[in-house]
């Protein structure tokens, strides 16, 4: 019986031993420089604008593809956060994209940037984060078209009606 006993612990203790290993997380969360800034439209503040950094050249620096991120208040200026609300991003070179929904809560937000900035490297904008704190330079985007959600035309019996 002793033996027998002996032997269950041995197997409890070499699966416990393997779940531990594998449920360690293997994903070591890059150290985060706090990153700051201001993005302008037009001159005027992107109030609710979303940006996304991502990396360039498409190097990740974890497996979950983790992108860093910010909304532009309403003063135009944002904090990038990665894992929690303003702790920053990785060191390195991003691309930038953005999007800036018309009603964000709707189940169909439009983006009055269009498909220009949503596309990171379409935008065309590039930013540095450095080791530290990161102030960065504004970005100020000029001659933007701001564009609006098209109107819905809607049929009743006998006119065309237009929705605005």
């Amino acid at each position: 019986m002793k033996s027998f006993v002996y032997r269950v612990s041995c197997c409890i203790a070499f699966f416990s031993l393997i779940l531990c290993y594998g449920c360690e997380s293997s994903d070591v969360r890059p150290d985060l420089q706090r990153v700051e800034g201001k993005l302008t439209i037009n001159g005027e503040p992107a109030a609710g604008a979303v940006m996304v950094f991502y990396p360039a050249q498409g190097k990740e620096f974890d497996s979950r593809g983790s992108r860093p991120r910010a909304k532009v208040d309403e003063k135009g200026m944002f904090q990038l956060t990665t894992y929690q609300n303003g702790d920053g991003a990785p060191a390195g070179e991003y691309q930038v994209g953005i999007l800036w929904f018309d009603d964000p809560d709707s189940s169909k937000p439009w983006n009055k940037l269009g498909k220009r900035f949503a596309d990171p490297e379409k935008s065309e904008i590039s930013v540095t984060v450095e080791e530290g704190n990161n102030q960065l330079t504004p970005i100020e985007l000029e001659n933007v078209t701001i564009s609006k959600r098209p109107a819905r035309r809607r049929q009743s019996k006998d006119i065309d009606q237009v929705d605005e």
